[in-house]
Formats: structure tokens, C-alpha cells, sequence
């Protein structure tokens, strides 16, 4: 599934996918109607032969190993994606510009939530939650307490909780986080204390400390585009967390997160995101010889380049290129 943005509508490429109902849904939520771009009354394979030739769109599997003989209206299968190209880079200017327009006329950033925190944390012993913890808790500038459930039947590593205990201590003299060592498959967060309602997954837990704590800098929700690309990252990183995962199906996610540092520096740009941190804790909490070299990289390049990543350091039992612990 292929789209871009042209103006306010969204166009959208499929043949046969669940996403043909997701339009229809769609429309009927936004009041709006769908037009058909392409008819197909033929597929031969994997090539589908296209009855509408001018169009926006660059749509590969469309154009593939389709020969036209004859110029028809002038007009080079060639010819269409340099136009398509050209201007979707145009559209993408003029978005830029209408973004620092509006960034200087009226865009104010959400000013950080700087509240006492309070945030209860499930997890598993050896949980990737467990380094997650230290980097909040290093972000908000409070204190941990670590306990253990009664369902927890896994030894507790008394150096790792002795070092969570010391994240920011005389630093700060309140605990927003308290971490409890379950039981449980998947981490789970409750941040009300009258409403004891568990919400299960990493990402959800570092997608409700962005929004409570307005740290749009790790998570720009206003950002359509990049909350969706992190949002999507984020989905790939917790594919990590099922239960027996085989080292080549590691492998595999692994190579596929790391796809994603082949133009930037973080995984969803340049700046770090709460996609990185979601990554970076999987890293320190799993085996090294799993990790490609690639990642070991980016993950001592990210503790050493952001403040609330330092604290990694410390739980680090393999050292990175590059990186003194």
C-alpha cells in the first residue's frame, strides 16, 4: 500500500486489500466520495494492465514490464513519473515553507509537563520495560522503586535494581515510578491511581509518558507524517516482545529496523523519538551476539548523544564500539 498527500486528499494504491473497506469507512466518516483511478479488467500474473495512462501517480507494479508501442498523446510512461516526481518534490517544498509559516505565525510547542509523575510499571525480570524505566525516570528527573509480585517465580538481579534505586538519586527526593516485577508476558502501565486499568505494551508506555509529559520532541503527534512513520517503527519493535520469537525471526525484524538508519541518524529521522528508546531497551536487554554490527553502531551512537540514553550505560554486560562505560 502506497500514498501520498496531494493537497488535503489521500490517495491510495491496492488490489484486493482489506484496505478497499478501510476506504469505505473512511469516506463515510469525513463526508467525502472515492474515485477510481485505475480500472482493471485484466491481470495476467503479477502485471496488471491499466486502462487510465495519465495520472499522478507512480504505481510500479502498474507500469511493470508493460511495452507501449505507440506515443499516446504524447505521453511516455518515462515522461509520466519525471512529471509525478517533479511534483510531488514542488508539493513537498510548499509544505515545508506552510510548516515554518505556521511554526512563525502561530505554531507554540506544547510546554513540557513538569508535574510530579506517577506511573506504575509491570513487567517480566529481564523485560527491555525494565530499561525503559531508568530512561523516564532519568527524562523526569524522579526516583524508582523496584518490587516484586507474588506471582514472580524468576530470581531478581539485586546489581540491576541496585542500579535503578540510584537513577537520579540526590538528584531529586519524590518516586514517580514504580516497578513491579510480575508474572507476565507483555509490559503494562497504570498511571491513575483511582482507576487501576492496565494498558499492555512498551510502545503504549512510551507513547502515554510523550502525551502526559507534552515531550513532543520525542513524539510530535501534530506531526502527522513522522507520528505515523514512528508509530509503524514501533509496530515492528514489537513483534520483539512475542512470546518464543527463534533467533532467525530476530534476525529478520532486526534487519528490518535497521533498514530504517540507511538515510538518518534515528529511526525515524534526526532527532531521537520514542522509537528509539522502544529499540535501544530491546538492545540492552538482549543477547549481543544477536545483534548486527549495524545496531551496535546506532546504539552506542544513541547513548552517547542523548542525555536520558546515558543511563543505559550502565546496564550495558556488552560494550558497543566506541562507547566507555
Amino acid at each position: 500500500f502506497q500514498h501520498y498527500y496531494i493537497t488535503n486528499n489521500l490517495r491510495m494504491i491496492c488490489v484486493g486489500s482489506p484496505a478497499i473497506n478501510m476506504a469505505g469507512i473512511m469516506c463515510r466518516t469525513v463526508n467525502c466520495f472515492i474515485k477510481d483511478m485505475y480500472a482493471t479488467p485484466k491481470v495476467y500474473d503479477d502485471i496488471v494492465v491499466a486502462e487510465s495512462k495519465i495520472s499522478m501517480y507512480k504505481v510500479a507494479p502498474v507500469y511493470d514490464d508493460i511495452s507501449l508501442p505507440d506515443k499516446e498523446d504524447g505521453m511516455w510512461v518515462q515522461d509520466l513519473e519525471a512529471r509525478q516526481d517533479k511534483c510531488l518534490s514542488e508539493l513537498e517544498l510548499l509544505q515545508q515553507r506552510l510548516n515554518k509559516i505556521e511554526a512563525d505565525c502561530c505554531g507554540v510547542k506544547a510546554v513540557e509537563n513538569t508535574s510530579k509523575f506517577d506511573l506504575v510499571v509491570g513487567c517480566s525480570v529481564g523485560s527491555p520495560a525494565v530499561y525503559m524505566t531508568a530512561i523516564m525516570a532519568r527524562k523526569v528527573n524522579c526516583l524508582i522503586k523496584v518490587f516484586s509480585h507474588s506471582t514472580n517465580t524468576k530470581e531478581v538481579d539485586s546489581s540491576i535494581t541496585n542500579k535503578l534505586l540510584r537513577v537520579n538519586k540526590g538528584e531529586t527526593d519524590y518516586c514517580g515510578i514504580n516497578l513491579i516485577y510480575k508474572d507476565t508476558s507483555s509490559p503494562y502501565f497504570m498511571a491513575c491511581p483511582g482507576r487501576q486499568v492496565a494498558v499492555s505494551g512498551l510502545s503504549n508506555i512510551l507513547r502515554f509518558v510523550a502525551r502526559e509529559r507534552k515531550y513532543s520532541s520525542l513524539y510530535d503527534e501534530q506531526d502527522l507524517l513522522n507520528a505515523a512513520l514512528i508509530d509503524e517503527i514501533l509496530s515492528v519493535v514489537d513483534s520483539l516482545e512475542r512470546v518464543n520469537v527463534s533467533a532467525s525471526e530476530i534476525g529478520t525484524i532486526l534487519n528490518t529496523l535497521a533498514s530504517y538508519l540507511k538515510s538518518s541518524s534515528y529511526l525515524a529521522g534526526d532527532a531521537l523519538s520514542i522509537a528509539d528508546i522502544a529499540l535501544c531497551c530491546h538492545l540492552t536487554a538482549m543477547d549481543s551476539k544477536l545483534i548486527p554490527n549495524s545496531l551496535r553502531t546506532y546504539l552506542s551512537d544513541t547513548v552517547k548523544g542523548n542525555y536520558e540514553m546515558k543511563v543505559l550505560k550502565a546496564f550495558l554486560n556488552w560494550t558497543p564500539a566506541g562507547l566507555v562505560v
